[in-house]
């Protein structure tokens, strides 16, 4: 949902609508760019199930999918860098 005039968002907002294949690293680049804690991505309707697949669970940003028109809206928000424990899985734990 775009901004209304009276509360102008100072959220970035990525349109990546016209990319199909190797959308899931398009995102990722674009996200290692940005300062924001907030980034608004523009994907192409109905491949929330993609991109919530390619993602997966953890990481460093929270991935929320907001209602939209004509086209899919992805927030990322950056998640606090000490919320999650590092996992490891090398074989010298074990």
């Amino acid at each position: 949902m775009p901004p209304s005039p009276a509360q102008p968002s100072t959220r970035p907002t990525i349109d990546l609508r016209e990319v199909c294949c190797g959308l899931v690293p398009a995102i990722l680049a674009e996200l290692a760019r940005v300062q924001a804690d907030e980034v608004d991505v523009l994907v192409r309707a109905g491949i929330e199930p993609e991109i919530i697949s390619g993602f997966g669970s953890g990481g460093s940003w929270r991935l929320t999918f907001l209602p939209s028109f004509g086209h899919g809206l992805a927030r990322f928000t950056r998640c606090a860098s000490g919320a999650q424990a590092k996992i490891r899985l090398d074989t010298l734990v074990y």
